[in-house]
């Protein structure tokens, strides 16, 4: 019985490293951040992501490799990633306006990218307009929440709780500063 129960707790582990026993997971209230080391032969290229959400939920998420441009020249979009279930579209339609806006009162405008997966699941991803990331990355570190609109319909919510230690920590992960200006 307790082999069964630990191959079942195996099986149903998430996909991410196991945290602190390699440094490669960690958890900032709300958020969380993976690294994946992937060495080419050539060179160790670092992949580093901060997301809450999940378990059904839409995804927010932020991902930079150590081969990006980074800051101040390049800052990592923050993206709201939806999933259907089979058979299922998504809410968010792609070239769709998304609003995101936050409980201090500032709003940034997005728009979504529809498609269909590796997997043959409908897929979106809302993201703020390329001259928009640095006012939502600002907007995410001042806020407590964030809600994504599309016309007057709120489509997902996420607690920013943790989201500036997450933020912090995959950047330095990747090698890159932590300022955002």
């Amino acid at each position: 019985m307790r082999v069964l129960m630990i191959s079942l707790a195996l099986a149903t582990a998430p996909a991410f490293p196991v945290a602190a026993v390699d440094g490669d997971y960690w958890n900032y209230k709300d958020w969380h951040v993976s690294v994946n080391r992937i060495d080419t032969g050539e060179d160790l290229r670092i992949t580093c992501y901060a997301h809450t959400g999940g378990d059904g939920d839409p995804v927010w998420a932020l991902e930079v490799s150590n081969g990006d441009a980074g800051p101040p020249d390049f800052f990592p979009a923050p993206r709201l990633i939806e999933i259907a279930p089979s058979h299922h579209q998504t809410t968010m339609q792609d070239q769709q306006i998304v609003q995101f806006q936050f409980d201090t009162g500032s709003s940034v405008q997005g728009e979504a990218n529809a498609y269909i997966n590796d997997e043959g699941f409908f897929q979106a991803e809302g993201a703020p307009l390329p001259n928009s990331v640095l006012s939502m990355l600002m907007s995410m570190r001042r806020a407590a929440t964030v809600e994504a609109h599309i016309g007057p319909n709120v489509i997902a919510t996420a607690s920013l709780s943790g989201f500036t230690a997450a933020y912090g920590k995959m950047m330095d992960e990747c090698g890159f500063s932590l300022a955002m200006h």
